[in-house]
């Protein structure tokens, strides 16, 4: 179907189930509606990169997906600084309401201006099949048969399990370790974020076009080379001598996990046809997001709550071990980048 519409319906239902999320009158109300903003945030991925993939040539893809991907520093610089500043003036109602709304006004200037390549398709033929269209199972068949595309995907898990589980726990850390209030925490962290986690995600889609013109699968052995790197910085930070300065050494691991985002994704549109590019990001996604996002943060929580063994004066150093032990997960990511990279040259040859 129409790929800007359903980007523009997708902000529609994520910005409206955020009001909602401000409007709730119990727990079930408040869950009910936070699941309602994963839907309407799971619903524009796919699109999106599809749609880049048609509108920029293969040149210039990691470019325009690294600009995308900056957007999500940037949204959690806002998140951090702004989210707290203005639950402390007003209220955490407010915080959503003022987070939801801008989404309606941006839902319906992406209708209007953004238009799609395809023309108009309409939503009664668009799920009807076409003749010479991959059925789903034998979309699922194509990918299956490359391992290229199956190491990116378990880059993706690793570099997300990393990434969330050390941010569900930044306030742990900081709080816990080094005894900084909230406010504080907020803005700094906000400013790490979204200089750093920008950066690294415009930075790597830059590398990824230039180095990507004279051989296009070494922006991805670049990629794993950062994330190795990386590992060692987190370890630093976890063990800084003092906030500001496990602050500062955060930004190796933010800028790792937002470099790879262009040449990741640059990658799988290579990889899948032109009948399975949503459908390659949306499992990529899926699968990165059930696993990184659902099991990162459990890992961090349960393993250091293993080390503390229900003794509160160990809780800061549990949480520490347990970040270290997540930072070597980011030599595992960069293990499978290098398999890809394996993978594609073998094919191009």
């Amino acid at each position: 179907w129409n790929r800007s519409r359903i980007i523009a319906i997708s902000i529609a239902i994520w910005s409206l189930m955020t009001v909602l999320c401000g409007m709730a009158g119990n727990f079930m109300q408040l869950f009910l509606a936070r699941v309602g903003v994963g839907i309407g945030e799971a619903g524009s991925g796919p699109a999106s990169h599809s749609l880049i993939a048609d509108l920029f040539p293969p040149e210039r893809r990691a470019g325009a997906l690294g600009i995308m991907g900056a957007a999500v520093p940037v949204g959690a610089f806002l998140a951090y600084a702004g989210g707290g500043y203005i639950t402390e003036m007003f209220s955490w109602r407010a915080a959503f309401l003022l987070a939801g709304l801008p989404g309606l006004i941006i839902a319906v200037v992406i209708w209007f201006t953004v238009r799609d390549p395809r023309g108009k398709v309409s939503l009664a033929k668009a799920f009807q099949p076409v003749a010479g269209e991959m059925t789903l199972r034998q979309a699922l068949l194509e990918l299956s048969g490359k391992r290229a595309y199956w190491h990116l995907v378990a880059a993706g898990v690793l570099v997300q399990f990393v990434s969330y589980g050390l941010a569900s726990f930044y306030g742990g850390l900081f709080v816990r370790v080094h005894g900084m209030d909230y406010g504080e925490l907020g803005w700094k962290l906000g400013v790490m974020v979204g200089l750093t986690g920008g950066f690294g995600a415009w930075f790597g889609g830059k590398v990824g076009d230039i180095i990507g013109k004279r051989d296009p699968v070494l922006p991805l052995l670049v990629s794993g080379m950062v994330l190795v790197i990386a590992a060692p910085g987190m370890i630093a930070a976890v063990n800084a001598g003092n906030a500001n300065l496990a602050i500062i050494l955060l930004g190796f691991p933010t800028f790792a996990a937002t470099f790879y985002f262009g040449p990741s994704f640059a990658a799988v549109q290579l990889l899948a046809t032109d009948r399975t590019r949503a459908m390659a990001v949306a499992i990529y996604l899926m699968v990165a997001g059930l696993i990184g996002l659902g099991i990162g943060p459990v890992f961090v929580g349960g393993l250091s709550d293993y080390f503390a063994n229900g003794h509160s004066e160990l809780e800061a150093i549990a949480l520490q071990e347990a970040l270290m032990i997540l930072a070597m997960f980011n030599l595992w990511a960069g293990f499978h980048y290098w398999r890809v990279w394996v993978w594609m040259k073998r094919q191009r040859t």
